[in-house]
């Protein structure tokens, strides 16, 4: 059984697309663009902001620092409130502990959005032994986050694995050289078959089989 499962988090552990599509159209519509459907947020979900108004909207360069300020400022008044975790994370997450696994997150969102939401709901939050963030004017990609979390909770790269919804946790891990298991609930992969592009230990249909499925790898 793997040690160390790294989980991304929007789209894996939450879902946080409500709130999400309220700042991002919020943003846009304020700087005279068209609202996007919600399902326009398939593969936007977990990736920086700047990406997401670049292919969300096409947005000009010079747009992007007002986007991505204004949209922190929604999402820390009304957008953080709108999130749901997965049915059966807690569950889940509290069958690893309970096994002796050490539980992180590896995520691309910035660190005070993480933290807030973690201290909101403690009875998960509790549950990470570590949290790899973006913070301010500092940018790691997800390779670089997966091999920080094995260093820090001193587990070789061979007894972790990932557990992600999109290409960027999928090549993320890849590059880190850890297994990787697709959660095709999320945001992220639209269908099996898109994940399968991707070397995947497991294929995860909703969060009740993050433990029943990983446990046996």
């Amino acid at each position: 059984m793997k040690k160390l499962f790294i989980f991304g988090f929007e789209g894996t552990i939450v879902d946080t697309s409500p709130g999400i599509l309220f700042c991002f159209n919020t943003t846009a519509l304020s700087m005279g663009y068209s609202p996007v459907p919600h399902e326009s947020l398939y593969g936007v979900i977990g990736i920086p902001l700047e990406q997401g108004f670049r292919r969300l909207y096409g947005m000009k360069e010079d747009e992007i620092e007002y986007a991505v300020n204004n949209y922190s400022k929604l999402y820390s008044m009304k957008g953080e409130e709108m999130l749901m975790f997965y049915s059966g994370v807690q569950e889940c997450l509290e069958g690893l502990k309970q096994n002796g696994c050490k539980l992180a997150i590896a995520t691309q969102q910035h660190r005070k959005y993480i933290t807030n939401m973690l201290t909101t709901y403690p009875e998960i939050g509790k549950l990470f032994d570590f949290v790899c963030a973006t913070d301010v004017d500092t940018y790691m990609n997800k390779r670089d986050m997966i091999l920080q979390a094995c260093e820090t909770l001193k587990t070789p790269k061979d007894e972790a694995i990932v557990v992600g919804d999109s290409y960027v946790d999928a090549e993320g891990a890849r590059e880190a050289g850890v297994d990787f298991a697709a959660a095709l609930y999320g945001w992220g992969f639209r269908s099996k078959e898109e994940a399968k592009r991707y070397y995947c230990r497991a294929y995860l249909n909703s969060a009740h089989e993050i433990q029943t499925k990983l446990s046996v790898l």
